[in-house]
C-alpha cells in the first residue's frame, strides 16, 4: 500500500515539475516596467530577470548631472527586478498550491 501512496506522491511531483518548466518558459516572455524620476527613466525587465528595455527622456540628459541620471536608471531597474520577483513568486505559487513560499525558493 506504501508503494501506491509513493508512485502516486511522485507522478504528482512530475506533474507539477512540468507545470513549473513550462510556467518558467512562459514568464521569461513576459515583462514588467517601472519608472523613476517622474516617467524620465523606463525600465522594461523580463520575467527572467533580463533588462529588456531602457528609455531616457532626452530633456533629462540636457538638464541632469551624470549621478543623477545614474540614481534614477538604477532606482528604476531595481524597481523592475523586484516586480519580477513578484511575478514569480506569485506564478510559482499558484503551481505549488503552497502560498507563503520564499521568494527566491524558485
Amino acid at each position: 500500500m506504501a508503494n501506491g501512496k509513493m508512485g502516486k506522491m511522485l507522478k504528482q511531483m512530475q506533474k507539477v515539475q512540468a507545470e513549473m518548466l513550462k510556467l518558467q518558459e512562459d514568464l521569461a516572455k513576459r515583462t514588467v516596467e517601472s519608472t523613476s524620476g517622474g516617467g524620465a527613466v523606463r525600465a522594461v525587465v523580463s520575467g527572467s530577470k533580463e533588462l529588456v528595455e531602457l528609455q531616457i527622456d532626452p530633456e533629462i540628459l540636457k538638464d541632469e548631472e551624470a549621478e543623477m541620471i545614474q540614481d534614477l536608471v538604477i532606482s528604476a531597474v531595481n524597481e523592475a527586478l523586484r516586480q519580477a520577483d513578484k511575478m514569480v513568486s506569485s506564478e510559482m505559487q499558484k503551481i505549488a498550491g503552497i502560498p507563503g513560499l520564499p521568494k527566491d525558493l524558485f
